[in-house]
């Protein structure tokens, strides 16, 4: 495989790793109002509060994930954060377009 291949397939392999991460955070659709109100609700419910503990674990580790996935095609360290910035605002436009869909596709999502 070519150096360029690879670094193509490195770089999608994290936008969707970091796509993911957002999906599951559910960046997209909620108001950071609504993001507060259930982090009140949640610290009144030890399983509401074990959920999302759970949900920023995983998302985290997609991130991490995303992040060992693109650190061998950065030549120089320097350049590592504004590729990973890309990589995560590329994420954002993806998650934004199709999370919903992939919310529903896994169970999580609200129906239309």
């Amino acid at each position: 495989m070519s150096d360029l291949a690879e670094t193509v397939l490195r770089l999608a392999g994290a936008i969707v790793l970091d796509t993911l991460a957002l999906v599951v955070w559910n960046v997209g659709t909620r108001a950071p109002t609504a993001l507060l109100r259930d982090l009140a609700a949640a610290m009144h419910s030890p399983a509401a509060l074990f959920a999302g503990l759970v949900g920023l674990g995983v998302g985290l580790t997609f991130v991490a994930a995303a992040t060992v996935l693109l650190y061998p095609v950065i030549s120089n360290p320097m350049d590592f954060a504004p590729i990973e910035i890309f990589t995560l605002l590329v994420a954002l436009l993806v998650e934004h377009l199709i999370g919903n869909d992939l919310r529903r596709l896994a169970g999580g999502g609200k129906p239309n």
